[in-house]
């Protein structure tokens, strides 16, 4: 009996010491204090729940811990023991980090560099989302779409094969090869495209209907007629060139039963336009040039030990 008490004991301290650990994380993944919900300043919040070392824990102060968690983690926390053993945690967590800093760990390289990749990230976090504010789409932006694509919202389907490669120049390059030798398309995508999966089928992605592709591609693909090749297609992904090799006719969908696909589809559309907009307005302004025949040079790899290559997860990949 006691061997089980004691590995329940066990397994709730460290259930515990998981959430403690959580509160942090989801603070530093929320952007830090500025994300816990708003509290009322009041007498209450002075008391003190605890006390060690000369310090107090104020119940204020406990109150901020738990507002960091999630709504599932203060429902564990609710029981009288779980809550008394979240101080101790909280309290532990406290004397531990007082012990690393009078031996110095604070100031330790590795520590340090941490400390500023975790500040540069909760930074850029923070700038980021003034970019991440949807636009508002209209019902007559909808209405406009969907007379524009009409196969987009059909039950067509169709049968491409593309060539995807990162930058738009080597993509021109391939599609001036490919216009001036279709019958070279397969070849060329077994040779030069990054989509590896369909690249060795020669660049062939199989028969589709709308909605299995990303939209930039979707709405150039669709719009083609059997033995047509695209223009250059820029998705997230990078460049294409899209060739159509068969394509069966299908019927419209009613406006009403897509109209709020469309409207998400343009939102979303809109939110990456903002983004790459002004990631590009920053990579101009900024003068960024890379040099790639140094950057081929450089291997990642380069210094790791065998043991530090070595999956985490016995049997992993």
């Amino acid at each position: 009996m006691r061997s089980i008490a004691t590995r329940a004991s066990a397994g709730a301290g460290l259930a515990l010491a998981a959430v403690l650990v959580a509160a942090g994380c989801q603070k530093a993944k929320e952007g830090g204090p500025q994300s816990a919900a708003p509290t009322t300043t009041n007498a209450a919040d002075g008391e003190v729940v605890a006390t060690y070392g000369g310090k107090t824990l104020t119940r204020g102060e406990l109150m901020k811990q738990f507002e960091s968690l999630n709504p599932r983690q203060r429902t564990f926390l609710a029981t009288p023991d779980r809550k008394r053993q979240f101080v101790e945690n909280t309290i532990m967590n406290n004397l531990l980090f007082e012990e690393g800093r009078k031996a110095g760990y604070d100031r330790d390289a590795d520590v340090q560099r941490q400390v500023e990749d975790l500040k540069k990230r909760l930074v850029v976090q923070q700038v980021m989302r003034q970019y991440q504010t949807p636009p508002t789409i209209s019902d007559e932006q909808v209405r406009k779409y969907y007379d524009e694509n009409p196969a987009l919202y059909s039950t067509t389907q169709i049968k491409a094969s593309h060539i995807l490669v990162k930058d738009e120049d080597t993509a021109k390059q391939i599609l001036a090869e490919v216009r001036a030798h279709p019958e070279k398309f397969a070849d060329l995508a077994k040779e030069k495209s990054t989509d590896t999966s369909s690249a060795q089928k020669g660049g062939d992605l199989g028969m589709f209907g709308p909605g299995r592709m990303v939209p930039e591609f979707e709405r150039v693909a669709f719009s083609l007629k059997p033995g047509e090749i695209s223009d250059v297609v820029k998705t997230q992904y990078g460049f294409h060139a899209i060739m159509v090799t068969e394509r069966k006719e299908g019927e419209p969908k009613p406006f009403d039963q897509v109209k709020e696909q469309i409207r998400a589809t343009l939102r979303n559309k809109g939110l990456q336009d903002q983004v790459t907009g002004h990631f590009d307005t920053l990579k101009k302004q900024s003068g960024l040039t890379v040099n790639d025949d140094v950057l081929a040079g450089i291997n990642p790899a380069e210094g790791v030990s065998a043991a530090d290559a070595m999956p985490l997860i016995p049997g992993g990949h």
